[in-house]
């Protein structure tokens, strides 16, 4: 495994863990392969962190009884004596549930990743999941797990959930996050949407609005043409020509990771 090490290690790994009702609860995978690489600097071999041990977060019941789940992505450095420190909140997912997450990962203990035999410290992802694996919540935690396994149609029904509420507390913040998602993974309804944020949600931000219409019917979405024609009206030259210029830049493919981190 070749990767970038400089003052600190530049390693990202996604360690799991994952917190379940009603279902055993899961301890991190050590066999999760590393996310990112650098040619930059010196390419050195270096031999990833092993968690050792993992105790689960809590789960408060008041998080619980109002049905707050999903998962809470963690940056983290892990020290040459394999203990964590530095941990902030990628993705924040609510407010008590990712310091339950915090609080866990503190007191995780790792066998510390290796250069030419040596401890070293590097930066690395940890993903915390907390679900509820009932009648009353099971439809949206499955839902999250097909969101982490990178499924856009599930993105965009969490995005929907949380819009409206729907199985979930109400959360703007997650709402947006996860349509932001799906439109990355490049799924026209999602793109359409975005357009529509971009375009009907306060003061019109035309070249953000006309990107996505674009992208959704460049991805094959029925609706995005008609718009296109109604802001290429509104729209002045240089507007229009920067708008199509991301358009071109936008790749294709969907990504093969995401950070919400895809995010």
């Amino acid at each position: 495994m070749w990767l970038r090490i400089g003052t600190l290690g530049a390693l990202g790994l996604l360690v799991l863990a994952a917190l379940v009702v009603d279902a055993a609860a899961q301890t991190p995978s050590s066999n999760d392969a590393p996310a990112i690489a650098s040619p930059e600097e010196s390419n050195v071999e270096i031999d990833p962190p092993r968690v050792t041990w993992a105790p689960n977060p809590k789960y408060p019941k008041s998080a619980r009884h109002v049905g707050h789940q999903g998962t809470s992505i963690l940056n983290l450095i892990v020290g040459a004596d394999g203990r964590p420190h530095d941990i902030t909140v990628v993705r924040p997912l609510d407010e008590e549930l990712d310091a339950c997450a915090i609080a866990a990962v503190q007191k995780w203990r790792y066998r510390p990743a290796l250069r030419d035999g040596e401890p070293v410290e590097v930066q690395i992802h940890a993903r915390i999941r907390f679900r509820l694996y009932d009648k009353s919540y099971g439809r949206i935690a499955d839902l999250w797990d097909r969101s982490d396994n990178n499924d856009p149609r599930a993105d965009l029904q969490l995005s929907r959930a949380y819009l409206e509420g729907n199985g979930v507390p109400q959360d703007y913040q997650l709402a947006f996050e996860f349509l932001r998602m799906a439109a990355d993974w490049n799924l026209p309804e999602a793109q359409f949407l975005m357009g529509e944020h971009y375009y009907r949600d306060g003061s019109p931000d035309y070249v953000n609005a006309y990107m996505w219409y674009a992208l959704s019917k460049r991805a094959g979405g029925r609706d995005g043409e008609a718009m296109l024609k109604v802001l290429a009206s509104e729209m002045t030259p240089e507007q229009l020509n920067e708008a199509d210029l991301r358009v071109d830049y936008w790749p294709e493919d969907p990504p093969k990771n995401s950070l919400s981190e895809r995010r």
